[in-house]
């Protein structure tokens, strides 16, 4: 009986990781649904993470930046939530969906640094407040919005780590059965 190959492992925790993804995508879509992220809200969020990437980009992604990138841009996203949440709990206004958001991008964080070996960022961001039920709703819509689409952009570049990975497992196999790979 073989035992997984480091290579496998490494297959099954880009899998993991897609997963818990998907979820978050579901989770924030299900959120997205009671708000209307098709005004053109005006913002001040300099400190929410940037996608300058174009579709040709995924081509190019390696293992090592697009965790770091996934692990950074997780995090900026869980402070942006916890301060949502700070908000939502001051009006006095339900902030169930934000709590859950908030927890599993937690879970996610936890996650992608046990697979990488790596601890946790200490980073804080200074925010303004947020002065009326109008602020919090414009503000929640862009940081969900921006969300969603921060998490589409890394699940296909999971997803193409993990296709690099199954090609090269296979690569591997063809190669250790005493054949010549072209």
């Amino acid at each position: 009986m073989s035992r997984p190959t480091p290579m496998r492992h490494r297959k099954d925790s880009l899998t993991k990781l897609s997963q818990k993804m998907r979820r978050l995508i579901n989770i924030v879509q299900r959120a997205v649904h009671h708000l209307d992220t098709s005004l053109p809200f005006e913002h001040n969020l300099t400190s929410l993470p940037t996608l300058n990437f174009r579709p040709r980009d995924l081509a190019a992604v390696t293992e090592n930046s697009t965790l770091s990138q996934l692990s950074s841009g997780l995090h900026s996203f869980k402070l942006h939530f916890d301060w949502l949440l700070y908000w939502h709990n001051q009006s006095g206004l339900v902030s169930n969906k934000i709590k859950e958001i908030a927890d599993e991008i937690q879970s996610i964080s936890m996650l992608e640094q046990i697979q990488t070996n790596s601890s946790g960022q200490n980073t804080l961001l200074s925010m303004p407040p947020l002065t009326s039920a109008w602020d919090i709703y414009r503000t929640s819509a862009v940081i969900h919005k921006r969300l969603l689409d921060f998490c589409n952009w890394y699940l296909r570049a999971l997803q193409v780590l993990i296709y690099k990975q199954t090609t090269d497992d296979k690569r591997g196999h063809y190669q250790e059965e005493g054949h010549r790979y072209i």
